[in-house]
């Protein structure tokens, strides 16, 4: 089933990074913007913009919702310009409003040209998307968003505001920034999630990360994954965190090969996923395991093509989700993982 536009709007709320009163450090190249004080402000009020701005999606976004692309059963990550075009759009002009536009009058405005519009879009796309802002709370002066007849080449100065919380603009321009200059293949989509944490000269523990990413599971299930981060830790696992596409993935590799890992993402939700090679050194412990998990180990994973002519997500390892049966398991997962170590 195809994941709608609000589902979409609800799911980047679940995964906006958790702001911090911390008085962190912040990279040099930020310092032109304002001080160190103003920005850590203004990062927590632009995570309050982008959380209404989710909201107001979540109200409307069937009247957005145009396109019907349907991504693949088992894909993990989103691509906005393939399947939400116009949330990608919303986020491509306001990062050019960010990073193109100056601060000015005491940072109560952004004053910016008509070089922050879209030219391969329609005109009525570019004025949708402002109509938009304006209904999170934006305020734009200098262009007449009722003028049918517009031209986007006549618009020469347009003044930005946020009446609401005026500091939210320091927040959008440094997050601006951050996106477009800091961004990696590993950490994607720094804007709509306002990961501030790409700001800070010190390194942010991977820990603080993943404690972040699963605080909407259950208390139970969280403590359950901390619990085995730090035990395979200790056994010299490495901890690898990947967030493409608004898909954030903590894997756990034993000598350059994946073990594990969590998934997090629109489509499939929470997930653990396995990648054991040996299972079948130990067949008489999987025999004592539930019979579900052991209907999904003998379905095996890899290529689903390759093994049965079909796609069945096998490239991801084998799956269970993070869901509330999950705690009647959590023994058995951990004397799974155990035994295929000792094998490896």
């Amino acid at each position: 089933m195809r994941k709608t536009l609000k589902d979409l709007a609800r799911y980047l709320k679940s995964i906006v990074v958790s702001t911090t009163q911390e008085k962190y450090k912040i990279l040099p190249r930020f310092e032109s913007i304002s001080n160190e004080g103003n920005i850590r402000k203004a990062i927590i009020d632009f995570n309050e913009f982008l959380i209404k701005l989710y909201d107001v999606l979540n109200i409307k976004g069937d009247l957005y919702d145009n396109d019907k692309k349907v991504a693949h059963e088992y894909e993990n990550r989103t691509t906005l310009s393939v399947y939400y075009p116009f949330l990608h759009n919303v986020k491509t002009l306001l990062m050019k409003i960010g990073y193109s536009g100056e601060l000015v009058e005491d940072n109560q405005f952004i004053l910016c040209s008509n070089n922050i519009f879209n030219e391969k879009l329609p005109i009525s796309k570019n004025i949708e998307c402002l109509k938009f802002l304006t209904d999170c709370g934006i305020l734009i002066e200098g262009i007449d968003l009722t003028d049918k007849k517009l031209l986007l080449s006549d618009i020469k100065t347009i003044k930005i505001s946020y009446p609401i919380n005026p500091s939210m603009l320091i927040g959008l321009k440094a997050m601006s920034i951050a996106e477009i200059e800091l961004g990696t293949l590993d950490n994607q989509d720094i804007f709509l999630r306002c990961d501030y944490r790409v700001l800070k000269k010190d390194e942010t523990n991977v820990l603080d990360v993943i404690k972040d990413s699963i605080k909407y599971l259950s208390n139970e299930v969280q403590e359950y994954i901390l619990e085995l981060h730090q035990y395979y830790i200790d056994k010299g696992l490495k901890c690898i965190i990947e967030i493409k596409g608004f898909w954030i993935f903590i894997k756990y590799t034993y000598k350059r090969k994946e073990l594990w890992g969590v998934n997090i993402s629109l489509n499939n939700g929470f997930q653990i996923n396995i990648k054991a090679v040996n299972t079948h050194e130990y067949i008489d412990l999987i025999q004592n395991f539930p019979l579900y998990l052991q209907e999904i180990i003998s379905r095996g994973y890899g290529c689903g093509r390759k093994r049965n002519g079909c796609c069945d997500g096998g490239c991801r390892g084998l799956i269970i989700s993070l869901d509330d049966s999950f705690g009647g398991i959590t023994n058995i997962i951990k004397m799974w993982l155990d035994t295929e170590i000792l094998f490896l």
